[in-house]
């Protein structure tokens, strides 16, 4: 099967992380292939160096794969935890099921599903769009101890929705033909990097191009079906019985603090805030990694000790 293993996504992704933002990942992770939910799922495995005290998965969001997220593996490892970051259906390397017609609810069912799997404490950390999914499938799985989240957005808020876009008239004409013709919305196929502002990501110009123009990433062509049914996918109530960390990034040009506080408002859960000093959607820069890794690290510890 194919593999990140010296794929030139992840080596000039390695590289660029390490000349403009200091950050070193100077181990691999250990590829494994599982079935899930009928697909074939990609997933990095992160080992500590000692016994595990608690899994972390780290979810990716719609644009990204398992290994974009290998700096938030980081702080995990440094904990003591296990992580493991797996490729959601139609990104990155993992093999849809047959007849998948790109669905956002595989998502955070796949999620919730490898949580059920691991040993516990599970904790879920989603980044982007990962966020939501992480909560979503923490609602489904009674196994996810808490949830990590560097963005809350909320794509059934049409508001939300046009943000998210690339252009905001293209939001608003996708929401008008979703309405209207949703048949039809569902046959168009599309490069990622016309659907969404993936400049955004960051304030490195380097890692911006990096984005925009990886095959992987931006030059991915996508089922316009995904988005439509993330936009239709909703909780009646975002209740959660396990902690919520909402570490925002506070330079963020894609998803404003903002939009994530009316979600995070919005959860009854035992919830904290805390806002980086700087950081873009991926939050490389420093000192907004630095601490990124702190409140991560603080959570686990939390979690860890209350098991």
């Amino acid at each position: 099967m194919t593999s990140f293993t010296a794929h030139p996504s992840w080596t000039r992704y390695r590289d660029i992380l390490d000349r403009r933002f200091s950050i070193r990942l100077d181990r691999e992770p250990v590829e494994q292939w599982r079935q899930i939910r009928g697909h074939s799922v990609r997933l990095d495995a992160w080992l500590p160096d000692g016994p595990a005290r608690g899994v972390l998965v780290l979810v990716h969001g719609g644009g990204g794969n398992g290994r974009i997220l290998a700096p938030c593996a980081l702080p995990a490892l440094a904990a003591g935890w296990r992580v493991l970051a797996p490729d959601l259906p139609g990104y990155g390397l993992t093999r849809p099921a047959p007849g998948y017609r790109g669905d956002y609810a595989e998502w955070p069912a796949i999620v919730a599903e490898l949580a059920r799997t691991e040993p516990g404490p599970v904790v879920l950390m989603g980044l982007s769009m990962g966020g939501m999914t992480a909560v979503f499938a923490a609602k489904q799985s009674p196994a996810v101890a808490g949830v990590i989240a560097t963005t809350l957005l909320d794509l059934s808020d049409p508001a939300a929705f046009v943000r998210a876009a690339r252009w905001p008239w293209l939001g608003r004409l996708s929401l008008w033909t979703m309405r209207l013709a949703p048949w039809l919305f569902d046959r168009l196929v599309l490069p990622l990097g016309l659907a969404t502002p993936l400049s955004a990501m960051s304030s490195d110009a380097e890692m911006q191009a990096y984005f925009r123009k990886d095959p992987l990433i931006g030059g991915r062509w996508v089922r316009a079906r995904f988005f439509r049914t993330a936009h239709r996918h909703r909780a009646d109530d975002l209740t959660l019985t396990c902690p919520v960390l909402l570490v925002h990034p506070g330079a963020d040009a894609w998803t404003p603090t903002a939009m994530s506080l009316r979600t995070f408002e919005a959860l009854n859960a035992d919830k904290r805030f805390v806002e980086l000093s700087n950081g873009s959607h991926l939050p490389a820069e420093r000192p907004a990694f630095q601490e990124l890794s702190g409140a991560v690290i603080q959570f686990l510890d939390e979690v860890a000790g209350q098991r």
